[in-house]
């Protein structure tokens, strides 16, 4: 994510377009909007626009405008929001979803800088920055003709991926404790606080619907719980099913190696410490699913500690070997 930060932040001040992927959830509108914060154009000049779910002629209307009369029902002129976005950035939300028909004049716009409105005689120079973001396999649509290659390679010339939640765990105690804050101030909450079962469950939780799923589950808890408030996974559990939905599982029984270990006692302190230490690591990466942060977090160890001790105690060769 400091890569991922740091390339925005590089791409902020000049006007070339930059395409965001990512699955949804990720923050791609986040990301969109920081680097509308640090390109220098007015703060309050960031327009998001949907590219989904509409005709062809009202996605032509909305985004180039027309002007009064120029098509039955247009009994008000419309600027169009690339327009209403003039000065600023414009963030084409979904643009895999473009209707194919559009794509033509959205091109032109980027190379020239020029709109069309129905029914304008003439075109119009607008200056916006483009962002463009999408969830979809926007090359395989290319390569599948279901995106125009042209347009494509005018957006991709800056192109930044956010990766899911799951690829980046250690993120989850950070935005964990961010939302808590967040929504307790909202809620007029206080004292709330999730137990050690929980954060695991959460840090070994895939997190399909990435950030977003992660804070509207949050949300979720802060609604229901009362001020002072421990959150356990008997909350998860009872709290999940009266809304209907099946409870964050986290696999934290569920393991291949043993939850006790027996030690000889008739052998050096050093063997023994670092056999237990051995067999703790190994279960921790196996309820983990062998992601390092949340064996760590459950350790009680800090992720570069963890990765010290598993290399000192050759736990990886131990590992392929079983």
């Amino acid at each position: 994510m400091q890569r991922v930060l740091a390339i925005a932040t590089r791409a902020a001040p000049s006007d070339l377009p930059v395409l965001i992927t990512g699955e949804s959830g990720t923050g791609k509108e986040v990301l969109a909007r920081i680097i509308h914060d640090r390109s220098g154009r007015p703060r309050n000049q960031f327009v998001p626009y949907n590219c989904t779910g509409t005709t062809r002629e009202i996605v032509d209307s909305q985004l180039f405008g027309h002007r009064r009369g120029s098509f039955t029902g247009a009994s008000e002129q419309a600027p169009g929001v690339i327009r209403s976005a003039s000065g600023g950035t414009l963030l084409l939300d979904e643009i895999g979803e473009l209707d194919a028909h559009i794509q033509p004049k959205l091109l032109r716009f980027l190379e020239n800088y020029e709109i069309q409105p129905i029914g304008q005689p003439r075109p119009l120079n607008v200056d916006v920055r483009i962002v463009a973001a999408t969830n979809a396999d926007i090359d395989r649509m290319v390569r599948e003709n279901r995106f125009r290659k042209d347009l494509f390679y005018r957006l991709n010339i800056i192109r930044i991926h956010v990766p899911p939640l799951r690829d980046h765990r250690e993120d989850i105690l950070p935005l964990v404790d961010y939302f808590l804050r967040r929504f307790s101030a909202e809620q007029h909450k206080r004292g709330i606080s999730l137990s050690r079962e929980v954060i695991r469950h959460f840090i070994a939780h895939d997190w399909p619907g990435n950030v977003r799923q992660l804070a509207n589950e949050i949300r979720r808890l802060m609604t229901l719980a009362k001020n002072g408030t421990v959150i356990t996974t008997a909350h998860l559990a009872q709290w999940a099913e009266s809304f209907g939905s099946a409870p964050i599982e986290a696999d934290t029984e569920a393991s291949a190696y043993p939850g006790t270990v027996t030690i000889a006692a008739d052998q050096p302190l050093p063997a023994a410490v670092a056999e237990l230490e051995r067999a703790l690591i190994i279960r921790a990466l196996s309820i983990a699913r062998g992601h390092l942060s949340a064996a760590a977090v459950r350790l009680g160890v800090s992720r570069k500690g963890l990765l010290l001790k598993r290399r000192r105690l050759n736990i990886d060769e131990l590992l392929a070997q079983d």
